[in-house]
């Protein structure tokens, strides 16, 4: 009688067995991630309301309601919100690649994950969650940008139904997305467009070491974002270079080996020249277009945080420099001369395809003047002392720590280069459309020459606070 009673309470199917085994880590008490994630998700639906849609009313009528619609209808909206749906969904693919939508706990990876169990059913529930979350943030992002133009009298009420849906099918689209770029981060097993979006399929290509390897780099990332260490953070997503491994540098003089070295950076990185490429083209287009009478000036804000993050692409050698500031110096540049030498080579990528951005501009937009052919080119300057200002700022002093904004003390200490940027140009704009170029361009003068000397005077700091 009781070896019946075993073989019928003991479990049969993977399911069965994966419960079994949930019951023992959760030492008999239940489950609580179910319930964490519906709190979550009305956490997020309560923000939405009380301030997601004020937000976005608020935007649509600072921004001229008829600017806006005569300009995100018909062929240039359908361009605008393709663009935007494009880079969100190759944004995830990348995202995937360094932290997916799957990414365990290293004890579940190593003691369950690692069975005979069927890899679908053990990862099922970490799939689900996040597949939840991007369909209820594409939901929750449509329905407030919807709310807002209707309650803007930019749309009338019926685009709420296009603006829900389109959310809705953003949200699986970045999701499919996400898990494809995570499967095709291992070089072997079933990676191909038949995975997309394939629940069994997909989880079931997803290799132990590499689910291992996203779910440690999870736990070190997380630690530095909570120290406020970015750059330790930015080190560990940093992929491999595997390009070109054969090139060498050779003999420039100082500042040429640097410049070189740089260039060389680029070549063996070609996914960072295509997304600064990207960025800085789109950047310089909306910069030419913001000097057109009444163009609203979010176009110059989007544009100079485009072109400041398409600059950063480019930058990659004058960030480790500032990371590795205190090691000697194996050329015999001083620490200082050494960080001008790596503005070289992305200043002059961004000075050229900002100038011919704004050619084709002046070129194809009617209503464009010739200001627009040099306003990005003049904003090189700014953007570059900008990146200056965040290579060698160190990491963010303990007193930011203290108190219970930290968290906002830390991002607004990160986001200072940025935000310059932004107030210089969007100023410089605003200057260039009421009194003229004279006072555009002063503007924009005043606020490179400050953040250069601040951004030199982070270099010099950075650089004593090393010496023995």
């Amino acid at each position: 009688m009781s070896a019946t009673t075993t073989s019928a309470s003991a479990p049969t199917t993977d399911r069965e067995r994966l419960a079994q085994a949930r019951e023992v880590i959760h030492g008999g008490e239940a489950d609580r991630s179910a319930s964490n994630a519906v709190y979550a998700a009305y956490v997020a639906v309560i923000a939405s309301l009380v301030y997601g849609v004020p937000a976005s009313r608020a935007f649509f009528i600072f921004v001229d309601p008829g600017w806006l619609s005569r300009h995100l209808t018909g062929v240039q909206g359908v361009l605008v919100i393709g663009a935007v749906v494009l880079g969100l969904v190759l944004l995830a693919y990348r995202v995937g690649s360094i932290r997916g939508p799957v990414v365990p706990d290293l004890p579940y990876l190593d003691h369950v994950a690692s069975s005979a169990l069927d890899r679908a059913v053990v990862l099922r529930r970490w799939w689900r969650l996040s597949l939840l979350g991007c369909l209820l943030g594409g939901l929750l992002t449509g329905a407030v940008v919807g709310t807002g133009m209707v309650v803007a009298k930019v749309a009338s009420p019926l685009a709420l139904v296009p603006s829900v849906l389109g959310g809705l099918l953003l949200g699986l689209a970045v999701a499919g997305a996400w898990l494809w770029g995570q499967v095709r981060s291992w070089p072997t097993g079933s990676r191909g467009p038949s995975t997309v979006l394939r629940e069994g399929r997909s989880l079931r290509a997803l290799h132990h070491v590499g689910l291992r390897t996203q779910s440690a780099r999870a736990v070190t990332v997380g630690g530095a974002v909570l120290a406020g260490d970015l750059r330790a953070a930015r080190l560990d997503v940093a992929a491999p270079s595997t390009r070109l491994r054969h090139s060498r540098l050779r003999a420039h003089g100082p500042v040429g080996v640097v410049a070189a070295r740089d260039a060389l950076g680029l070549r063996r990185s070609p996914g960072a020249v295509t997304a600064g490429l990207v960025l800085t083209v789109g950047g310089s287009w909306a910069l030419a277009h913001s000097t057109t009478p009444g163009v609203p000036s979010i176009i110059a804000f989007v544009g100079i945080v485009a072109a400041y993050l398409g600059y950063g692409a480019w930058a990659e050698g004058l960030r480790l420099q500032g990371d590795n500031a205190g090691t000697p110096a194996l050329i015999g540049l001083p620490f200082r001369d050494e960080a001008r030498a790596h503005l070289l080579v992305p200043s002059a990528l961004y000075a050229v395809v900002a100038l011919l951005t704004g050619a084709v501009t002046t070129i194809t937009s009617p209503s464009a003047g010739t200001t627009a052919i040099w306003w990005p080119l003049l904003v090189t300057g700014l953007v570059a002392a900008a990146h200056l200002m965040a290579a060698f700022r160190g990491l963010p002093p303990v007193s930011l720590f203290s108190g219970g904004s930290a968290v906002i003390s830390v991002v607004f200490w990160y986001s200072r280069p940025l935000l310059l940027a932004v107030v210089g140009v969007v100023a410089a704009t605003a200057a260039l459309g009421r009194s003229g170029v004279g006072h555009g361009v002063v503007v924009v003068v005043l606020f490179t020459a400050g953040t250069a000397l601040f951004g030199m005077r982070r270099v010099r700091r950075l650089d004593e606070a090393h010496r023995a």
